[in-house]
């Protein structure tokens, strides 16, 4: 009598197929996850660069002086720190701390710093033009 092989995986190779899988699965999710805090982060500093953009053209426009108050949180998505001119280091702002924007097409030039779970994301901004002209991304890794 002649035995037949039969093909087929083992109950120990699919269990090892399946590890890689899940690990491969796992590492693919944090790597989307941190690309989302990222995102979010990056769409802060957006809504900063646009709000400082949107003030200087209005303070134009209406040929008045625009004020916008300085946040010092955004919820969830992080913090932000300030300096202005003339300070060596980032500092919390104080409670009703403004950035102006001159009818002159001038506005006070400031750097920010929008902080958040995977990073910071720092600004500085042209007291020109009021929009950033220089923007660093530093991730914590």
């Amino acid at each position: 009598m002649q035995r037949t092989l039969q093909r087929g995986f083992t109950l120990l190779e699919i269990c090892i197929a399946m590890a890689i899988g899940s690990l491969l699965i796992g590492v693919a999710v944090m790597g989307i996850s941190s690309v989302n805090d990222e995102n979010a982060l990056q769409r802060q500093a957006s809504r900063i660069e646009l709000t400082a953009r949107e003030s200087m053209i209005k303070a134009v426009m209406d040929q008045h002086p625009i004020r916008v108050e300085i946040p010092g949180g955004l919820g969830a998505d992080g913090d932000v720190t300030v300096k202005r001119y003339g300070e060596k280091q980032f500092r919390k702002p104080v409670r009703g701390e403004f950035w102006e924007f001159s009818p002159t097409g001038i506005c006070e030039p400031l750097e920010l710093r929008v902080i958040g779970q995977t990073g910071s994301i720092e600004m500085g901004f042209d007291p020109l033009t009021g929009c950033a002209r220089n923007r660093s991304v530093i991730v914590k890794g």
